[in-house]
């Protein structure tokens, strides 16, 4: 066995027991009932994927790949058990946990669950490589689960659209590394992705700001119930759970645009600072209506209903607004996410989940942005500046509150910041000069790799810790290369301490992530970002 498989995240415990498996032909996937069919499916397509081959699915009998549904003691109490909150609000810590053993005849999976098969699975998947006739696996025993329940990507899918197809490429690489949220930002100022019944003005172009319509390329630019529940259902056979965001009350310029009644009669402090106004007689049934259909749609526990960066409205309407429109949330049956700016509301209860997103080190600037934005802006700075300045006592009150605290600060968990490293292709790094936000500080990937879930500055101590989840903002992102330009290769890192409890070194990790290029390729992000602190020697890419 090679000394360092290249599995990300790293299991908890590995050990080797015996000559590796080899297959040839077409590998077969047994499963243990017929109940298991579905999910033995969707293995198969995993490792066609993966590894260019054409799996057989059966019902148990001699197969390469055995996946054993098994409710008895696997010896899971030796392992660290997950902390946080359960995305798919349920109690079994070891719902994930599984066991892999492979041997030179056959490999099998073993866990309590369906979702503890698929993680297993992913790992043989990953400990799979090419070497003619055909595949060959080190024989290994693994005990594993994960550190932290949620596990999540924000992706925001407003400044850029992506069609159906593309966020299950996303959802392919989730599941690959083990995360188990999307997190998807369907409204926003620049535009509403997602169909409301009897409100059409909201995905009609026409009412978005500037170009939006027009720079996502061609066809329809939002998500039909059909797409959105297609999504869904895709997801959650890679036990990924989707959580909706709809961004209330700031960040709703395409809402107001379309129906302008929501924003009241006052005139707002910036014309780019328009809000749902509370006092507006037909604020309360939008929300109502919107959140209700959109609960409608989603399976999964969880909707968000945003709540950041109110720019510019009183805080005394700030408040009532969240205040309500949590009580909307909890009454569709769901548990709510809010942005940390939630808890100036002082609404949140134990059951929310506040997610804390300003970042150490990224705090707001006004002087440098009054350098580089033209004067018209200046008046919109100072509002922006006086929100920031509260900014670091909203985790705090959330935490105060007893609400669940998901880590999301920009300082690591946002994906749209530039490489501070060259690339090994030359045309990458002219790219890396403009995809991504020039107002963060550029990080390498190896920056990046250097936290720890319980030593993040801006989680307070007692604080609820639900999970970390990363955020790829899109105002840089023009195609779905620039999606994998920043999203690759830094979002394996953050599976890595997401799932792995045991502090794992830099040195570790890169030998392992440096040989997933490939991969990467054959699930469609050919256009991820060739790091040279991560794929310099000895893994070079024939790309690069």
């Amino acid at each position: 066995m090679s000394p360092t498989p290249p599995l990300v995240p790293y299991p908890q415990r590995l050990t080797p027991v015996a000559a590796p498996l080899r297959l040839e032909g077409r590998p077969r996937i047994g499963v243990s009932s017929v109940d298991l069919l579905e999910l033995g499916e969707v293995v198969a397509g995993l490792l066609a994927l993966l590894h260019d081959v054409k799996p057989t699915v059966q019902v148990a009998g001699e197969a390469d790949l055995l996946l054993v549904l098994d409710h008895e003691d696997r010896g899971f109490e030796g392992l660290v058990m997950p902390g946080g909150l359960d995305p798919l609000d349920q109690e079994a810590e070891t719902r994930e946990c599984y066991e892999l053993a492979i041997g030179e005849r056959s490999a099998t999976v073993t866990a309590s669950s369906a979702e503890g098969l698929f993680r297993g699975a992913t790992t043989f998947a990953q400990l799979l490589t090419r070497q003619e006739p055909g595949l060959v696996a080190p024989g290994v025993r693994v005990l594993d689960g994960p550190a932290l329940r949620w596990r999540g990507l924000s992706l925001d899918v407003v400044r850029r659209f992506f069609p159906v197809d593309q966020v299950k490429k996303v959802v392919d690489l989730l599941a690959l590394y083990k995360f188990n949220v999307l997190h998807l930002h369907l409204t926003d100022s620049q535009a509403w992705r997602l169909e409301i019944s009897g409100r059409p003005e909201l995905t009609d172009p026409r009412n978005w700001p500037g170009d939006e319509g027009s720079r996502n390329g061609e066809g329809r630019q939002f998500y039909t119930h059909d797409d959105f529940r297609e999504i869904v259902a895709y997801a959650a056979a890679r036990f990924v759970t989707v959580v909706p965001e709809i961004d209330m009350p700031g960040h709703t310029q395409a809402a107001v645009r379309a129906y302008p009644e929501l924003a009241g009669a006052d005139e707002p402090a910036h014309p780019l600072l328009r809000h749902l106004d509370p006092r507006a007689e037909a604020t309360y049934a939008f929300v109502a209506d919107v959140l209700g259909e959109v609960a409608a749609l989603t399976p999964g526990p969880f909707l968000h209903i945003g709540g950041d960066e109110a720019f510019g409205m009183p805080p005394e309407l700030y408040a009532q607004f969240v205040a309500r429109s949590l009580e909307l949330a909890r009454a569709t049956g769901k548990r709510v996410v809010a942005w940390q700016e939630a808890a100036r509301s002082l609404a949140l209860q134990p059951e929310d989940v506040a997610q804390c997103w300003v970042g150490e080190g990224d705090a707001f600037d006004p002087e440098a942005a009054r350098m580089s934005a033209p004067a018209e802006y200046h008046p919109l700075i100072d509002i922006v500046a006086g929100s920031f300045e509260h900014a670091s006592r909203d985790t705090p009150q959330a935490v105060a509150a007893g609400a669940y605290v998901l880590a999301s600060p920009s300082s690591v968990f946002y994906l749209d910041r530039r490489y501070a490293e060259e690339s090994m292709r030359a045309d990458q790094n002219e790219r890396r000069t403009r995809v991504g936000m020039a107002s963060y500080t550029p990080r390498t990937c190896k920056e990046l790799f250097g936290w720890r879930p319980s030593e993040l500055a801006e989680i307070p101590a007692g604080a609820r810790l639900a999970g970390v989840e990363a955020a790829i903002w899109c105002e840089s992102v023009t195609s779905f290369d620039d999606l994998a330009f920043l999203l690759l290769p830094r979002l394996p890192g953050i599976a890595e301490k997401a799932w792995t409890p045991q502090a794992t070194e830099w040195a570790h990790y890169r030998d392992r992530v440096g040989a997933h290029g490939p991969w990467w390729d054959r699930l469609g992000w050919e256009g991820y970002y060739r790091s040279a602190v991560l794929f310099g020697p000895p893994y070079s890419s024939s790309k690069a």
